[in-house]
C-alpha cells in the first residue's frame, strides 16, 4: 500500500492526540513557564512583588518546562496502537469487527434517532450517504445540512439506556470526530447530538431471557415453569420501563435529544494532520513479525 493511500477514519481518529505519557504540555505549564520566565527576566513575580530566582530551585524548573514545551511531538502508545491497527487493515485486510448490544442498537435505531431529531426541531435530516477523503483522513458524517447561511455537520449517538444518555459527554474520539467531519464536508459548525429511543425488540427481549435464565434450573418441573414465569413478570415489566421510552408518559421527546455544538477548530486540526504524518512514519517501520 502506498503511504500515501493510508487514511485514518474520523471515527477513531481522536487517538492521535493522545498525549505520550509525562510528555505532554499542558495549559497549566505554560501558565508556570510564563511565570517564571517573568521572574528571571524582572525580579517580580505576577503579583507585582520582589522574588529571587537565580540560587532556586526555579532555573531548573524553567528548563524542565522549556524542554516539554520544545520537544517534538511523538506518539503515544495509545496512537501506536491504532496505526497498528491501520497497518493490518491496509497492508493484510485483517481487522476486528467489534459486536456489542450497545453498537447494535446504534446500527438498528439510527434512522430513528435522526427522525426523532427533525420531528423535535422541525427541521427536515436526512440520513448523510457519501464518504469523503482527503490527504489523510476519511469520513462519513452521519447528517450534512445546508441551510441559507452555513453548512452543519451532526453526528448522532444512539444511547443504550436512560442512564447513558443522562451521562453522556463529548469524548476526545467524538470531538476529533466532528472536526475531522468539519474539514472533509467544509463547515464551519457541528453538533454532537445523542439521542434517546426505544431498543428494538429483539434485545428488550434478549434482556428479559439473561434475566429469566438466572433462575432458570433444566430439572424444574411443568409447574415450577409456570411459577417463574409468573414471579419474572414484574421484572419483564420494568425491563420493559428500562428500554421503551415512547410510552412512557414522564418523558417527553424533547428530553430524548442532547446536544451540544462545536465550531470548527483549524488549530487543531493541523496538530491532527501532524500526529497523522508521524502516524504514517510510524507505519512504514511496521512488520507482522517485527517487535512493533
Amino acid at each position: 500500500m502506498e503511504i500515501e493511500n493510508v487514511l485514518f477514519n474520523a471515527s477513531s481518529a481522536g487517538a492521535l492526540l493522545t498525549e505520550k505519557q509525562g510528555n505532554s504540555f499542558t495549559d497549566v505549564m505554560a501558565k508556570k513557564l510564563a511565570e517564571l520566565e517573568k521572574e528571571r527576566d524582572t525580579g517580580f513575580n505576577v503579583n507585582g512583588n520582589k522574588v529571587k530566582f537565580e540560587g532556586t530551585k526555579k532555573p531548573e524548573e524553567l528548563a524542565d518546562l522549556i524542554k516539554r514545551r520544545d520537544a517534538p511531538p511523538e506518539l503515544s502508545d495509545t496512537a501506536k496502537a491504532l496505526v497498528r491497527k491501520t497497518w493490518l487493515k491496509y497492508e493484510k485486510g485483517i481487522y476486528s469487527q467489534i459486536k456489542s448490544k450497545f453498537l447494535e442498537k446504534g446500527i438498528v435505531k439510527e434512522e430513528d434517532s435522526i427522525s426523532l431529531i427533525t420531528e423535535v426541531e422541525g427541521v427536515l435530516y436526512v440520513k448523510n450517504e457519501e464518504r469523503i477523503n482527503n490527504e489523510f483522513f476519511s469520513g462519513e458524517a452521519d447528517i450534512v445540512k445546508d441551510f441559507e447561511d452555513k453548512r452543519l455537520i451532526i453526528d448522532t449517538k444512539t444511547s443504550w439506556s436512560a442512564e447513558t444518555f443522562f451521562s453522556a459527554e463529548p469524548t476526545l474520539d467524538y470531538i476529533v470526530q466532528g472536526q475531522i467531519y468539519m474539514e472533509l464536508f467544509n463547515a464551519e459548525e457541528f453538533q454532537l447530538k445523542f439521542v434517546l429511543v426505544d431498543t428494538p425488540e429483539n434485545l428488550v427481549q434478549r434482556e428479559k431471557d439473561n434475566a429469566k435464565w438466572k433462575y432458570f434450573s433444566g430439572d424444574m418441573t411443568d409447574a415450577e415453569l409456570d411459577e417463574l414465569e409468573n414471579l419474572m413478570q414484574p421484572i419483564y415489566e420494568q425491563i420493559e420501563r428500562n428500554m421503551i421510552f415512547s410510552t412512557n408518559p414522564n418523558i417527553k421527546k424533547e428530553e430524548c435529544i442532547k446536544t451540544f455544538y462545536f465550531k470548527r477548530d483549524r488549530e487543531m486540526y493541523a496538530k491532527l494532520v501532524e500526529r497523522a504524518k508521524l502516524g504514517r512514519e510510524y507505519y512504514q517501520t511496521l512488520k507482522l513479525n517485527g517487535t512493533n
